[in-house]
């Protein structure tokens, strides 16, 4: 028998206790409210219907993954389990296996001795037996790869599987002794619900684990299911909770409902999905619930910025399965990056897709902690709005308090559309109880139509930020047990493949029309509208008779005169029929400024509203916007987001006060694009009179490489006056450029030098936007020399930037840079193509030798040439590294950069 010590690896387990404490007792969560079901009228509905509280309903729950050690997720409320499966498609799980050969009562592993091997032996006397490595620093972030919660992320934990009489089994030492003598056997989750988890002596562990075991030629198939982000178990809380944090009566909005959990992304690498695993994981869900015979309602709180709306395949996909399937309820969140316009994300934008953004609950604001008088509940600022999309559908509250894995404990408060949209999929199931007890069947179009029915408008928000509004069960249900609508309706805009709603921005405030395409699915005779504008600029005929698959609305806009932001909507109503058939939806934006010219605006806004201004920015030219309060006790959130909706590259949201206070953008010219850029800004608590000032460059800069060693800076001034002005140029670190490519979901991998210099690193990332729209995701991972990530940023447009300060360093180290694509299709290997640029940053900027630093007069609308001596780096350069220069021009007391690389004589 093997008689080595035994080898750990990682510091040993059995520190001293660290207590998790909840952020608040959930008994003090359970009686404020702080899973705000009261807004959507789920205690009043429960209390008269306390047998409709989702019993007989699956909620599948596609996200990070759900934990099953947690209270709240144990059992229904009539006593069922609370987790009918839990299975993991995003393959962060899979375990590679080997075979291992026993030496009497001990077994040998990757340099470690388990011994008690003769209870497995019990269990699996013929063998054979198989091991495998679940290496923690592969999970992320530390306190969650933390698995046996030793205070170190560094080790390597121990499976072991064998076949019993009634299938496959796993052991692992969970207690850390080095024994497997007193390890219980652990099964597949759907076979037996077993699960398990590496802890200390007398702790719970801090993450519990699942088995998901499937067959292959040879050993089998092993995936470890847990969820190392806690976004699943939040989402699953809010879903379907029931006696959250031990406390009786502490519930999620459908207490009665069952889970299943879905995990569809990989959080080491930023929560990103990996290839088809969200079409695999939904045509799994449905085949289950068939089989038991259950009604299925899908939540989904995911989601990536569009950049070509309706062409998204993933929309496409998931249209496809749901129309195969009517009665799947499928619930998505909006996405986070409001409030621009136009940055509803995919698959949100998803027809069949029940779209939610968020509302920032009243009983959560600092006005309710403080004791203040109740007030209405407002849109959140970072709810994604629509523009080109009718999108989203409805709102639902956007931060609770709910269920999280232990190792996240103290974070049980979290805010996002995520929250939202499990907030909606736990009405759905209600009303699917409701449904199911009277013996109704009930379609996802009935669902959305009686929600979105149900739902009243909040103040300061039109349909593209809040579609419907804020649904009520205590009218939902009436709609769904009322009369339906002759058919179904899709809405697109003529000549935009795909584009449901009207948008565009007009230079000037014009006279225009837009023509509707209204498609019928299914059968049906005539039908009678009767059509409604909620604003008089937008004009609609006032009825219409749809006579066959396809018709067609034009709808006239007038806007007001002037600069601003203007949305209406069209309702098409029938007699009899609750609620509109279709909507048609209209914006036009009138820009502030149709040149780079400065603007000065002022507005008074009441709480929660948002004052949105777009003006036009140069190519290459740098801009400032600044957005302020005039008031010392006023706050605001200023957003910023570039032409089409994406947000600015960066930070992209700041807070904002007076004065110092102030929320400040300064763009680069290396980031500056030619359009229109949208400035907004949203009022916190008490309202607030919101200040947006916008100043651009006042010259232009070109560069060119003159000599061997000296650039020719020229600039040009853009000023209808004589500028007086300060030139300098110096070294501010290093760049370089790469092509990448890749097919299909596999993993492309950078190595970057790193060295000791460096106090920052700057990578973007710009891929093909014609390809975008094929892809679910795409990771963009720093891994340092120990493998340990240090930064990752999963992009949610086809440019993203990650940034990164970085502690000091002896000695010079190499970065892995790790791009991990996911496409829609199952199985895909389309080639994709992109270009990494690489900045590497020093403490501080080195001014050159002979930097041109005098005061300079320039005319008005003439050029001024510059001959820069650029010298050496003052740092040892990587190999194929340019030095990085930063070109700063300061007038009229302020000051503006472009960083660019200093490309003379040969490439380095």
């Amino acid at each position: 028998p093997v008689s080595d010590p035994p080898a750990v690896s990682g510091p040993t387990p059995n520190l001293p206790p660290t207590p998790r404490q909840p952020i608040v007792p959930p008994a003090l969560a359970a009686r404020r409210g702080w899973l705000p079901l009261s807004a959507t009228g789920v205690p009043l509905f429960l209390a008269e219907h306390p047998s409709w509280d989702g019993r007989g309903i699956l909620i599948g729950i596609l996200d990070s993954g759900i934990d099953p050690g947690v209270a709240g997720l144990q059992t229904t409320s009539t006593g069922l389990p609370k987790l009918i499966d839990l299975r993991d498609f995003s393959g962060e799980g899979r375990i590679a296996l080997t075979e291992v050969i026993p030496e009497g009562d001990s077994l040998r592993v990757a340099g470690r001795i388990l011994h008690g091997f003769s209870r497995v032996k019990g269990i699996a006397a013929a063998g054979p037996f198989y091991a495998g490595i679940l290496s923690e620093r592969a999970l992320g972030d530390t306190a969650a790869a933390d698995l046996n919660d030793n205070g170190s992320d560094a080790d390597s934990l121990v499976v072991l599987l064998a076949k019993a009489s009634d299938g496959w089994v796993l052991f692992a030492d969970t207690d850390g002794d080095h024994s497997l003598g007193n390890e219980r056997p652990i099964r597949d989750y759907l076979v037996a619900r077993e699960s398990f988890g590496w802890h200390r002596t007398g702790e719970p562990p801090p993450t519990t684990l699942a088995v998901n075991l499937s067959q292959s030629a040879g050993p089998p198939l092993l995936d470890l299911y847990f969820d190392n982000s806690a976004h699943g178990t939040h989402v699953a809380g809010i879903a379907a909770g029931h006696d959250i944090g031990g406390i009786t009566g502490f519930n999620g909005v459908a207490p009665g409902a069952q889970l299943l959990g879905l995990k569809i992304s990989r959080n080491d690498f930023g929560g990103i999905t990996t290839t088809g695993s969200l079409l695999v994981a939904m045509e799994y869900a449905i085949r289950l619930a068939r089989v038991r015979g259950l009604p299925l309602v899908l939540n989904l709180s995911f989601g990536i910025g569009n950049e070509r709306e309706g062409a998204a395949r993933i929309d496409q996909l998931i249209d496809s399965v749901l129309t195969a399937n009517p009665e799947v309820i499928f619930v998505t969140s909006g996405g986070n990056d409001g409030p621009g316009l136009s940055t509803m994300g995919f698959p949100g934008s998803a027809r069949r897709a029940i779209t939610v953004g968020a509302t920032d609950p009243w009983v959560l604001s600092e006005a309710a902690l403080r004791g203040g008088a109740p007030a209405a509940d407002r849109i959140a600022y970072f709810s994604a709005r629509g523009g080109e999309l009718a999108k989203p559908d409805l709102v639902a509250p956007g931060t609770a308090f709910s269920t999280v894995p232990s190792w996240n404990t103290g974070d049980e408060f979290k805010s996002g559309t995520s929250m939202a949209s499990p907030h909606v999929a736990g009405l759905a199931a209600l009303l699917l109880s409701a449904a199911a007890a009277e013996h109704r069947a009930v379609t996802a179009a009935d669902m959305r139509r009686a929600l979105s029915g149900s739902a009243q408008p909040l103040a300061g928000g039109g349909p593209i930020d809040q579609g419907a509004g804020l649904p009520s069960l205590q009218y939902a249900w009436p709609i769904l047990r009322g009369p339906g609508p002759p058919a179904e309706f899709d809405v697109n805009v003529v000549g935009t493949g795909g584009i449901t709603a009207a948008f565009r921005i007009a230079p000037a405030a014009a006279d225009s029309s837009v023509r509707f395409r209204i498609s019928r699915r299914g059968a049906g005779g005539p039908v009678d509208l009767t059509l409604n504008s909620s604003a008089p600029w937008l004009r609609a005929p006032a009825s219409r008779r749809l006579t066959g698959p396809v018709d067609t609305i034009n709808l006239v806009q007038r806007p007001p005169v002037g600069p601003g932001t203007w949305t209406a909507e069209v309702r098409a109503t029938a007699a009899g029929i609750s609620g509109p058939l279709f909507t048609l939806i209209s914006t036009v934006v009138v820009p502030e400024a149709t040149r780079a010219t400065p603007v000065r605006f002022v507005e008074k806004l009441p709480v929660g509203a948002a004052s949105r201004l777009v003006f036009a920015v140069d190519s290459g030219r740098p801009f400032r916007v600044r957005s302020a309060t005039t008031t010392r006790l006023q706050r605001i959130v200023a957003a910023l987001f570039q032409p089409g909706g994406a947000p600015h590259l960066g930070q992209s949201s700041l807070p904002g006060g007076p004065d110092t206070l102030a929320a400040v953008f300064q763009v680069d010219g290396r980031d500056a694009r030619s359009g229109y850029y949208e400035s907004v800004a949203v009022s916190g608590d008490g309202g607030a009179t919101a200040s947006i000032s916008i100043d651009h460059a006042p010259v232009a800069l070109s560069v060119r490489a003159d000599r061997q060693d000296t650039l020719a800076a020229t600039m040009t001034s853009l000023l209808d006056s004589t500028m007086v002005g300060r030139f300098r140029v110096g070294h501010a670190g290093a760049q370089r450029s790469f092509a990448v490519r890749g097919v299909g979901g596999a993993d492309v991998k950078l190595g970057l030098p790193l060295p000791v210099w460096v106090h920052r690193i700057v990578v973007d990332l710009e891929l093909d936007p014609s390809q975008w729209p094929r892809f679910t995701d795409f990771g963009l991972t720093l891994l340092g020399g120990n493998r340990r990530i240090i930064g990752k940023e999963p992009a949610n447009y086809s440019r993203t930037r990650l940034s990164e300060s970085l502690p000091p360093r002896a000695a010079e180290e190499e970065l892995l840079l790790v791009l991990a694509p996911g496409f829609a299709e199952p199985g895909s290997q389309e080639p994709w193509r992109g270009q990494i640029t690489v900045r590497l940053y020093a403490a501080a900027p080195v001014a050159l030798p002979s930097s041109p630093g005098e005061e300079f007069r320039l005319p008005a609308n003439s050029t001024r040439e510059f001959r820069v001596p650029v010298g050496p780096s003052p740092w040892p350069l990587p190999p194929g590294f340019w030095p990085l220069g930063l070109f700063v021009e300061e007038s009229a007391g302020m000051s503006w950069t472009w960083e660019l690389p200093l490309n003379i004589g040969t490439v380095p």
